[in-house]
Formats: structure tokens, C-alpha cells, sequence
């Protein structure tokens, strides 16, 4: 049963009435498992507590603000009472405004975990068709939606320090055009993977909007020109290029990434087979940028395997801010989890029951040992490793253990029933 949440429930509020009131409902409602603040058409927000049985939503209009910086300043609000801990909080903002650069209305999701009490609620943020711009946004939050598609290159009119790489221009356009067929394949699969499932939505959404092509310096390691859109190329030459890169880079202290990220195909990439994610110094922008690299081995992957993996690689992309080693705390581990959590729901979706009778059957062999297995490579039969195989369409032997390997983290996760429990697993594992 759901409660509020018609037209005429929708109330003009300030922003602090707002703040008070989510706070006290929230506080009132203890028996919430998940909670949304999502931002609507028109500058509306809407808030909806789930508790068993009855969902409550409630609509407002905030007239003295900024209706986005309302959400992210409601976030704050909450992360003490959820509670919701230091990394989860902070990595909101970046979550919330990835999904709004890309047009699309941001919902952001918490949930009760499932550990003792005390313990963070989990987050995420979901991407939902429709407007989320209106009158009412701040500067910061009135970015125009995206137009194009950030692939759609004029390889004809290419800048000069791209055109300095290569012996000459017939050889940039063979080079690049090849580079672009890659990224543009890696993309499809990855749309193709998240076409219906929203766990997936916001992942796609940037690799769809934010995601242009890049291509790498040759002889020198983590350096890279990307090929936005454009009217015209730069016709700086790379010496300037990377002499405006040093002198626009400050010491000390860590760097933030730019906003976009980087697809780096790599064609001379033929035995490797899995997407990557790394940092690296964007010349053409001047700043540190997220790159994703693309191999293009002999022996591809499945396309369905290839669209998980590069949207878990997207999604580990996401949750990197600054250029800098993250430091393995507790927080750290925390969200590895979360991204395997990602990953499962991905491979559950797709997938389907021959996957969740792999995770059925390496929980079993789990309970069975009372520990972690010492040759989980024989717990698939014949007829499960067939059937995991059919549901990717077909797979050589090293990509089903692949696969396999992740249906026994899955079923680990389930055998011990807790996210932070399964972080700490993580960290053990990790040594």
C-alpha cells in the first residue's frame, strides 16, 4: 500500500522546512528499509519511505533553492541518523550530479543493511528518464543536457598534436578509425547488458555521456590526448600541450579527475581480454582524467561477458574522484563490496537461473566444508558448466572459470549474510 504522493499533496516548502520535516519523518518511520530522495520533473522532489506493507511518499517544491543542492544538503541531514558512513555520504554528490550531467533525473537509493544495528545503510543512485533541469537550479546545477554522442568524430579534422603521433595523416585516420570501431563495439555490448535493468542505468548513462575517445602518448607511461567533440581541432602542438599540462598541474595534495573519462582502445592489445580501469594526465585538457581501456585480443570475450565487464569497470570508474592511491581502510573495502554486489545483480539479470544454480551450488559445497573451498574449480558439474555457458550465448574455458570464480564470491556473500562482513573477507583475501 502506498500513502501520499498525489497532485495536490505537493506542498511549497523552504529549504529548511524541508530538512526538518525529512529528518523528522525519517526519525517518526523506524521501521524504513529503503528510502529515496529522488529529483522529479519541475523542480520537484520526492521523498518516499518503504516500510513492510505500506510505502509513503511525500512531493515537495523547494522555493528558495536550488532543488538538487536541496537533495544533496537533505543527504547530509540523514547520514547521521541512518546512519550512512563518511564514504557513502561523500561519494553522493559525485553519484547524483554523474546521473544529472547526463539528462536524466537522479534517484538516489538507501537501504537498511542487513547486519547489526548500528551499521551503514547501503547507497546508491538510480537514472531515471525525464527533465531534471529547471529555473530553479544553481549554476553549478543548470549543466546544459548532453547532445551527440561523444564517439561521433569528424576523423578528417583532427587536432595537431593527434596528427604529430603518426607518420602522417593517412596513418592517424586508419589508426584512429580503428580505435573508435573498438570502442564503439566495447559500448554496444555494455548497452546491451543494461538496456532494462536499472541497477545498471546510471553506469550506462556515463559511459553513454561522459566517456569520449582517447588515444595514448607513445613513450611515456599514464599520458593520454583525448578527442572530444568539437568545432575545431587544437592546433597546439603536443610540446605546448604537455608544457601547459606542467605548469596548469599543482604539487602536493591530491588531484581531482575532470568530469569526462577516457575510453583508451588499445588495438595492439591481442592476448588480453578484460576492460581496465586507470588514472592517467589528459594532455588536451591540462588535468588527471579516468581512462578505461579496451584490449582487442584474437579471442574476444562473449558479448555478453564483455558488457559486464566494462560496465563493472565503468562503475569502479565512477566512484574514483581524485588521481591518487585510495587508501585501504575499512571504507575502502566497503566499497569493493558494493562493487561486486554490482556486479552479481548484473549476472543474475543476464544470466539468470544458470547463474543463481552455479551460486546455489557453490553455497552448498561452502556449507558442506564449513570453510572456504580448496579446489572450487571442481564444484560445477558437467551440466552446470554447460548451462552457465549457454547463458552467455557460449564460452571458452578460461572465460566460464571466470565466471565461475564470481558465482563463488557470490555465494560467499551469501553464506555470510553481511556486507561488512563480506568487506572484510575481501581484505583477507586481498592479503
Amino acid at each position: 500500500m502506498t500513502t501520499g504522493g498525489s497532485e495536490a499533496d505537493l506542498r511549497a516548502v523552504t529549504e529548511r522546512e524541508f530538512l526538518d520535516e525529512l529528518v523528522a519523518v525519517t526519525r517518526e518511520r523506524v521501521a524504513t528499509e529503503f528510502l529515496y530522495l529522488m529529483a522529479q520533473d519541475d523542480a520537484v522532489i520526492g521523498v518516499q519511505w518503504e516500510q513492510p506493507g505500506v510505502d509513503h511518499l511525500r512531493r515537495y517544491r523547494v522555493r528558495d533553492a536550488c532543488p538538487h543542492c536541496v537533495v544533496l544538503a537533505g543527504v547530509l541531514a540523514l547520514a547521521p541518523m541512518l546512519p550512512l558512513d563518511v564514504l557513502r555520504a561523500g561519494r553522493t554528490r559525485g553519484q547524483y550530479e554523474t546521473v544529472l550531467r547526463t539528462g536524466r533525473l537522479p534517484h538516489l537509493a538507501f537501504a537498511r543493511p542487513a547486519g547489526p544495528p548500528g551499521a551503514s545503510w547501503l547507497g546508491d543512485c538510480h537514472a531515471v528518464d525525464g527533465d531534471p533541469h529547471s529555473a530553479a537550479d544553481c549554476p553549478r546545477h543548470a549543466v546544459a543536457s548532453p547532445t551527440g554522442d561523444p564517439l561521433e568524430l569528424r576523423l578528417g579534422s583532427l587536432p595537431r598534436a593527434v596528427r604529430e603521433l603518426y607518420p602522417h595523416d593517412g596513418a592517424a585516420t586508419a589508426d584512429l578509425a580503428q580505435r573508435l570501431r573498438i570502442a564503439q563495439d566495447w559500448r554496444a555490448d555494455a548497452q546491451a547488458v543494461a538496456s532494462g535493468i536499472r541497477e545498471a542505468a546510471a553506469t550506462w548513462a556515463f559511459l553513454r555521456t561522459s566517456c569520449v575517445l582517447g588515444v595514448p602518448v607513445p613513450g611515456i607511461n599514464g599520458l593520454v590526448l583525448t578527442l572530444p567533440p568539437g568545432p575545431a581541432p587544437d592546433d597546439r602542438p603536443l610540446s605546448e600541450l604537455h608544457a601547459a599540462t606542467v605548469r596548469a598541474v599543482p604539487t602536493g595534495g591530491p588531484l581531482p579527475y575532470q568530469e569526462r573519462a577516457c575510453l583508451l582502445p588499445e588495438p595492439a592489445s591481442r592476448t588480453h581480454r578484460m576492460p581496465t580501469y586507470a588514472g592517467a594526465m589528459d594532455l588536451t585538457a591540462a588535468a588527471p582524467v579516468r581512462t578505461l581501456r579496451l584490449p582487442s585480443p584474437r579471442r574476444p570475450l562473449s558479448t555478453t561477458g564483455r558488457g559486464v565487464l566494462l560496465l563493472y569497470e565503468a562503475r569502479h570508474a565512477m566512484g574514483r574522484h581524485v588521481a591518487s592511491a585510495p587508501v585501504r581502510d575499512a571504507a575502502y573495502w566497503d566499497s569493493e563490496a558494493a562493487l561486486n554486489v554490482f556486479e552479481f545483480t548484473l549476472l543474475e539479470r543476464v544470466a539468470g537461473r544458470h547463474y543463481q544454480e552455479a551460486v546455489a551450488a557453490y553455497l552448498q559445497a561452502l556449507r558442506r566444508e564449513g570453510d572456504l573451498l580448496t579446489r572450487p574449480h571442481k564444484v560445477l558439474d558437467r551440466r552446470r558448466r554447460k548451462a552457465l555457458s549457454l547463458a552467455f550465448g557460449g564460452l571458452d574455458d578460461e572465460e566460464l572459470h571466470l565466471w565461475a570464480s564470481v558465482a563463488y564470491r557470490n555465494a560467499i556473500l551469501e553464506l555470510l549474510g553481511d556486507l561488512k562482513v563480506f568487506a572484510v573477507h575481501l581484505r583477507l583475501q586481498a592479503g
